[in-house]
């Protein structure tokens, strides 16, 4: 497995079904809200391989002091990491 880390914010909604099902999180019935999401946080860094999306980093950052981060992961289609 190879994988590339992109900062992008061109995914689609199949891009995040695939990967939040594989960690189990109960958000992946609402594909849109997590495009809009990334597409609007300030920071946003995936883990690719190939075509598959297999973990996200986001971060929101207000200019000051205060920041938020985001972490999803899925190791591979065979073993699955919470963060």
């Amino acid at each position: 497995m190879t994988i590339e880390y992109r900062q992008t914010r061109d995914f689609t909604e199949e891009d995040f079904r695939r990967l939040f099902l594989s960690v189990g999180w109960e958000s992946v019935r609402y594909p849109k809200r997590l495009v809009t999401a990334m597409r609007n946080s300030t920071h946003v860094i995936s883990a690719w391989d190939g075509d598959r999306m297999i973990g996200l980093v986001s971060a929101l950052d207000v200019g000051a002091a205060t920041a938020s981060m985001s972490v999803t992961a899925s190791a591979s289609t065979t073993t699955t990491r919470r963060w």
